[in-house]
């Protein structure tokens, strides 16, 4: 027979409480799961001065704001900066605006755009650095710097009241990652991740354990999903044959794979789409075109790159792969059109999959007051007839 609590049809059984109760809970910690507590350690570099800024969201008329941090762009032989380049290098202000240049054509036409300067690792250490060692040594001082120039973003411009994107490549991938994991699931910031649209951590590997540091963030699985991370490390035939992938500092075991083209996660080839760029040479911009394909090895953890002639790719070290450098020119339009569609999809949804969580917790809540109202109402009226207090109903 149906049972109809919500009409008092029948009185519940005492045992319906504790399920009732039990229920609720699970809902509150699936649907509104809190933060870590580990604290964060910032920098003292001190952001409030734009000197320390490459990029500080120009004339701020977008509606989202996308923050970027530059990869590995500094090879300075100078004992100062070693193993970390001084903020005040003007060497890596150089190289580092060189590369912001490209980046705009990216992303600048859909977000505002801020880029700190931070004291990254030498560019010099990479060949004597394992993929581990690489990781431990950028998440030390540059992660430091990096959270520091993140906490003054969020705290003085953004406010809670904007959506964002994070964008980095290879160390800057490393750090991107940091902030979408780490940062964002500390219980501090947790709330922030309501305007979190999407992470481009290109170029460096990121694990299931990774992401699962924050509990709102997830690996995306299509073009258009928001709240969420993708990844990759264009990898060439030969590497894949020698195995060189393996000793790649930016590559790491169990990686998961965004295919750029696709945005899927499956192993299925992407058809060869032009491209047309440039790559720092001896004597200065070197340009780079033809048509790239993509396909995701997922045993690997790594994008399989065939329709591009690997001959004419030389890698600056032994640490990254051929096509390391074209981790974006590759795939520059599709990262475009995507960066557009994600803030579309995140428009239409009004929200993402993180900052629902807590009005969730709260229907939870609601949901269970209202199913105990009747077995609360049916045991009061019972008591207070047997006491002849029915006419207080």
């Amino acid at each position: 027979m149906t049972q109809n609590y919500a009409k008092g049809l029948i009185p519940m059984q005492k045992s319906v409480f504790p399920k009732l109760l039990a229920g609720a809970l699970v809902l509150l910690l699936l649907f509104n799961t809190p933060g870590h507590s580990e604290e964060l350690k910032l920098s003292d570099t001190d952001y409030s001065n734009m000197d320390n800024w490459l990029c500080f969201g120009g004339d701020g008329s977008k509606d989202v704001d996308i923050f970027v941090i530059y990869p590995t762009v500094t090879q300075s032989m100078e004992t100062a900066d070693r193993p970390y380049v001084r903020l005040g290098s003007e060497l890596m202000r150089m190289a580092a605006t060189g590369w912001m240049v490209q980046t705009e054509g990216v992303v600048s036409g859909a977000a505002n755009m801020y880029m700190p300067l931070y004291r990254q690792l030498n560019g010099v250490e990479l060949d004597s650095l394992t993929s581990k060692e690489f990781e431990s040594f950028t998440c030390a001082t540059p992660r430091d710097d990096i959270f520091a120039a993140f906490n003054y973003y969020l705290t003085n411009v953004n406010k809670g009241d904007r959506p964002f994107i994070l964008y980095g490549h290879s160390q800057g991938s490393q750090l991107v990652i940091e902030l979408a994991t780490i940062f964002l699931g500390n219980e501090k910031y947790i709330q922030h991740n309501r305007n979190h649209i999407i992470t481009y951590a290109i170029g460096c590997s990121v694990t299931q354990s990774q992401i699962d540091k924050n509990p709102n963030l997830k690996f995306s699985q299509s073009k258009d999903d928001i709240g969420v991370m993708v990844s990759w490390n264009s990898t060439a035939p030969s590497e894949i044959e020698s195995e060189a992938y393996k000793e790649f500092g930016t590559w790491k075991q169990g990686a998961l794979v965004t295919n750029p083209l696709t945005w899927k996660t499956d192993e299925v080839t992407a058809t060869a789409v032009p491209f047309a760029g440039s790559l720092p040479g001896p004597d200065g911009p070197m340009p780079v075109e033809g048509n790239a394909d993509a396909t995701v090895d997922k045993e690997r953890g790594i994008l399989v790159i065939t329709t591009v002639d690997e001959t004419q790719y030389i890698p600056r070290s032994k640490k990254i792969g051929k096509f390391h450098g074209c981790d974006v020119i590759f795939f520059m339009d599709s990262i475009r059109q995507n960066i557009q569609g994600r803030i579309a999809a995140f428009n239409t949804a009004g929200s993402n999959s993180g900052c629902t969580t807590g009005a969730i917790g709260v229907f939870a809540m609601i949901f269970t007051v209202i199913m105990l109202i009747p077995q609360f109402h049916k045991r009061n009226i019972s008591r207070c007839c047997s006491r002849r207090f029915c006419d207080k109903f």
